[in-house]
């Protein structure tokens, strides 16, 4: 908002990236109810947020590997979105927002190189969808 107020500039595609932003963020929560329908605060933030940590280091492999055109660093990056895909749903949305010189260059340190497709977007779907009926399953089992 405060770019638009000084300069007047709204990203290209602002709600899909937002929305894709938002869908990031409902993965982690549903992640850390699953964590902590069995474990305990402590271990369950310190789990998360390795899972974070594994899809941003992944996904800065991936973006090198694309930048170096290297397939093995491609692929763990991939892996890495295959356990956790925060990353992915991340670089989808800085893909959906960034002007289109920065995805011809594609040199801005916030944008994308090697951009997720929609069958992932349609994985991390499943992924959340997944991630929530375990956790309801872990819940109606667990005496409170």
């Amino acid at each position: 908002m405060s770019v638009f107020i000084q300069a007047g500039y709204l990203p290209n595609h602002l709600l899909a990236g937002l929305g894709l932003i938002y869908f990031e963020a409902l993965i982690i929560m549903t992640i850390s109810m699953a964590c902590s329908s069995t474990l305990s605060a402590l271990a369950t933030g310190g789990i998360v947020f390795g899972l974070y940590g594994l899809a941003f280091i992944g996904g800065w492999i991936e973006q090198f590997g694309a930048i170096l055109h290297n397939q093995t660093a491609i692929k763990v990056g991939i892996i890495a979105s295959l356990i956790i895909p925060s990353e992915s749903l991340w670089h989808r949305a800085a893909y959906e927002m960034q002007t289109p010189l920065a995805g011809v260059l594609g040199m801005s340190p916030f944008g994308t190189i090697s951009v997720p497709s929609l069958l992932m977007i349609a994985y991390s779907a499943v992924y959340l969808v997944v991630m929530l009926i375990i956790t309801i399953r872990v819940f109606e089992k667990r005496d409170i």
